[in-house]
């Protein structure tokens, strides 16, 4: 016998844990003491790979048929003498006439065995919905259901899921009645998630006293939806830009809440957050009906606007707020958050030219007081102020000691020299400055003399209370800049623009 043989069942169970389904198939085909290890594995998932064959050259389809046929019998006949199961995983499509009823059986298999988490995401006969059977809401050791792509059907009367917490319903077909009675007989449920169900439009969950989160996404037709749950903490809500009521008032304990494509309104809106006394997470996105907003909470911890373009006006009033992360183009800002740390701003301007740069500057310099500014841009032209305008505005970030601008399309960006040069100017005197793209992540560090040893402003500097890196530069050190000639421009621009000692 090898080595890795004679290690101990749990030593060998995780080591077939980090393989391939169909690569633990070979192993306990190969070996009596693997195929032990086979019978008491405490998961197993198969997917659509596991059953689809590609025949080769030498083989016909009809082969290929007859091997995907012979894992469908060795699966079955691995569940009928299982010992121990905690999880089982079933993605495939069945095409067959009898698929609906292999899967049943697999099914019961499973449940007799204990499973305590399932998860089905099924299509059966030429891409038909599969029923999934009542008996499944009736089994006492389920914690975990996972059902996609399948329907459900009444009745649940009389069925009692005492042990479940976690509900998903993903892609499948259920009505309102039924998602109620699915709740309802699940009285410790925590989780739950609805996404891209269908036959949904009227959802009223009462009484849902253990849940601590729900996330509701992309499901079509729903128009309405009400929680009332006193001990949900986060509530996510994903529409498709259709109205949706959303009724969720009732939440008192909600600390995180996430709206995103939602037809919401700024009434709406402020009625809803004044609801919530404990909110510490707040995200927005593309809610392209919201105008004006203010938020004014007490424990808001981090907050994010992204995609709202109708959105003009924000004013913040947060003590905690310590994240802050926007995309969008320049509004009226007025921002209140003493503890704010670091932020996150992606500005997409319609239109670049000099009174938007203008505004620019404005909106940067309500982050003048972090230490961490993260400033993203598609090609990095945003951050390039006109020199006309540096003649002529003071710099919105000397405070800021460590800048960040990530690119997403690097090719039409400019150059690193021009970059950093640019940067430079919006923070005049950073502890480090990091450009990061697709090609990597550059990063300059610097070091600068004492204050005591700074005689005089100089006139580029003569509006900020500090001096810029132009006068006060000591030491440069690149990390992961390899170019030739990006580190010979960037020691080309430093050494004409600072009075340096050292470049590293």
């Amino acid at each position: 016998m090898d080595l890795i043989s004679e290690l101990p069942d749990p030593i060998l169970q995780h080591i077939l844990s980090f393989l391939p389904i169909k690569q633990i198939v070979q192993a306990t085909i190969l070996s009596k003491r693997w195929s032990h290890l086979w019978f008491t594995f405490p998961s197993f998932e198969f997917d659509t790979n596991f059953f689809q064959f590609e025949p080769n050259l030498l083989e016909t389809k009809q082969s290929a048929e007859n091997k995907r046929l012979q894992l469908i019998n060795f699966v079955e006949q691995t569940l009928k003498q299982l010992k121990c199961l905690r999880k089982f995983t079933l993605h495939t499509d069945f095409p067959g006439p009898n698929s609906a009823t292999v899967v049943d059986q697999w099914i019961d298999y499973v449940l007799k065995n204990g499973v305590g988490e399932l998860e089905i995401v099924v299509t059966v006969e030429n891409g038909k919905r599969y029923n999934l059977p009542q008996r499944v809401f009736a089994n006492q050791s389920l914690t975990v259901l996972t059902v996609g792509d399948c329907k459900l059907c009444p009745p649940f009367e009389g069925l009692k899921l005492l042990s479940m917490k976690r509900v998903s319903l993903l892609g499948v077909f259920a009505e309102d009645e039924i998602v109620k009675r699915l709740v309802s007989n699940c009285p410790l449920i925590e989780h739950i998630k609805l996404n891209s169900c269908l036959g949904l439009r009227s959802l009223w969950l009462c009484e849902t006293n253990e849940l601590i989160t729900m996330e509701v996404q992309n499901n079509s037709g729903l128009y309405e939806i009400g929680i009332e749950a006193m001990n949900l903490q986060a509530f996510e809500f994903r529409g498709q830009f259709q109205p949706c009521c959303i009724n969720i008032s009732s939440c008192k304990n909600l600390k995180t809440l996430k709206l995103s494509m939602v037809a919401i309104k700024d009434d709406w809106f402020h009625d809803c957050i004044s609801e919530f006394p404990l909110l510490e997470m707040l995200a927005l996105s593309y809610c392209h009906m919201l105008e004006s907003l203010r938020i004014s909470s007490p424990h808001l911890k981090k907050f994010i606007l992204c995609g709202c373009e109708s959105v003009t006006r924000v004013h913040i009033d947060t003590p905690c707020l310590s994240v802050l992360e926007f995309s969008g183009d320049v509004i009226s800002f007025s921002l209140n958050a003493p503890a704010l740390s670091q932020a996150n701003v992606e500005l997409s301007p319609r239109i670049f030219d000099n009174p938007w740069f203008v505004k620019q500057i404005e909106f940067l310099a309500h982050f003048n007081h972090l230490k961490v500014l993260t400033l993203q841009s598609r090609t990095g032209k945003t951050v390039t102020v006109p020199q006309e305008l540096r003649e002529t505005f003071a710099s919105p970030l000397y405070g800021v000691k460590h800048l960040k601008l990530k690119i997403i399309k690097p090719l039409f960006s400019p150059s690193l020299k021009d970059l950093v040069e640019a940067l430079l100017w919006i923070a005049p005197q950073p502890d480090t400055i990091t450009i990061e793209s697709g090609f990597g992540k550059k990063i300059l560090k610097f070091v600068y003399e004492k204050a005591t040893n700074i005689a005089v402003h100089h006139c580029c500097c003569a509006s900020l209370p500090i001096t810029c890196w132009k006068h006060s530069l000591k030491e440069l050190k690149f990390e992961n800049i390899r170019e030739d000639e990006e580190i010979n421009n960037l020691k080309n621009f430093f050494h004409e623009n600072a009075e340096l000692c050292c470049i590293i």
